[in-house]
């Protein structure tokens, strides 16, 4: 049977040790600024919070901040802050004399279609003890470059001083290499990259990570950081179709969308990645999408499809499964024959088994387990 594969990045084909050492590294600038050694967060800390649906850097940080701006707060109530997030921070080290909480709690809060969770938090609340205007400046926009200071400071570590200034035009504000060069380690080798290649399979890249527009267009770059495309180099799948968040930010662009509401758990990324696996088409895949979305019905290009497929998807979280599984069922509800096949990767994470297991996914510590266990 045809079978159609949908990879994620980040913990599938890369160990994502650049954006978590990204993610220490900007917590850690902030901790400096208040005068501390260090602020971490174990993986397992990490792991649950993709476990509640929170799978990226730009909304852990600003929420790991958060919480520790709230707890500190909390015993130093009468601390007058700025709204400026360095400004706030040297002010509270000013103040709490090298204070730090043993344990810091994001607190539960509703996720929001459409709304990234920073966000959400922001509307619903959360960190009550933070002076409002900071508190709007830490949580909104997380995508914002131009706005969100720590998304901003974030990017200068995964991209590195230079590409950072050429991808968003802005002087860099620290010195450094790109930690995804220098701490991404592929996950597959050439005997698992070899079998991924099978003329029976046919691939496509489904991530959170930012990335280049649809390859068929020649607009300006500008504002598109390419991580994505970055990973797949690394991993020697460069070639393979892509659904990442730059190419869903520029399908948004045209049609005056927010691209939080096209990504995974949406079917719609799902939808799309199945269809550019097919054809080897990132922008006529959007827009057939796009069209899907607007009118409920799956449009001629869909058509190119085989009737019978399987529709397999190999994760570490549960979006992009969630998103695979809706797309199936769009799909299976449009007439064509499609076995949905959900895979988990836990890299060894007791919080990832235990999100799979919720879910009724299969999962395998890695890629040679998967391979022996499974007949993909």
């Amino acid at each position: 049977m045809t079978k159609i594969v949908l990879l994620d990045i980040d913990g599938v084909l890369v160990s994502h040790g650049g954006y978590r050492a990204a993610l220490h590294s900007t917590l850690n600038h902030y901790a400096s600024l208040m005068g501390l050694d260090h602020f971490d967060f174990p993986e397992e800390k990490l792991a649950e919070l993709e476990k509640r649906g929170i799978f990226s850097e730009w909304d852990m940080v600003p929420l790991l901040l958060g919480a520790l701006w709230n707890d500190i707060l909390a015993h130093y109530p009468k601390i007058n802050l700025p709204a400026d997030l360095s400004s706030a921070a040297v002010e509270i080290g000013r103040h709490v004399n090298g204070y730090l909480p043993r344990e810091l709690h994001v607190p539960e809060f509703e996720f929001t279609a459409g709304q990234y969770p920073a966000e959400a938090a922001l509307q619903q609340g959360c960190f009550p003890f933070i002076p409002a205007d900071l508190r709007t400046n830490l949580l909104s926009q997380s995508r914002n470059v131009n706005f969100s200071h720590t998304m901003r400071l974030f990017q200068h570590y995964t991209l590195g001083s230079h590409i950072f200034s050429q991808t968003y035009k802005l002087p860099a504000e620290i010195e450094t290499d790109s930690f995804l060069h220098t701490h991404d380690r592929s996950k597959i080798d050439d005997e698992i990259r070899g079998r991924l290649r099978r003329s029976t399979l046919r691939l496509a890249g489904l991530t959170a990570r930012p990335s280049a527009p649809p390859k068929e267009v020649s607009d300006s770059h500008f504002g598109y950081a390419p991580e994505a495309e970055i990973a797949l180099e690394l991993v020697g799948l460069a070639d393979i179709p892509l659904m990442a968040f730059g190419k869903l930010e520029y399908l948004a662009a045209q049609y005056q969308l927010d691209p939080a509401a096209l990504m995974k758990p949406s079917p719609f990324q799902a939808l799309a990645a199945t269809l550019a696996a097919w054809t080897g088409e990132e922008w006529p895949a959007l827009q057939a999408a796009h069209q899907w979305r607007e009118t409920g019905k799956l449009n001629g290009m869909f058509k190119q499809l085989p009737n019978k497929f399987e529709l397999i998807v190999v994760e570490d979280t549960m979006g992009g499964i969630r998103s695979t599984r809706k797309a199936g069922e769009i799909l299976k509800d449009a007439g064509f024959d499609v076995d949905v096949q959900a895979y988990g990767l836990t890299s060894g994470s007791a919080s990832k088994a235990d999100a799979f297991e919720q879910f009724d996914v299969p999962y395998f510590e890695d890629w040679s387990a998967l391979m022996n266990g499974v007949a993909l």
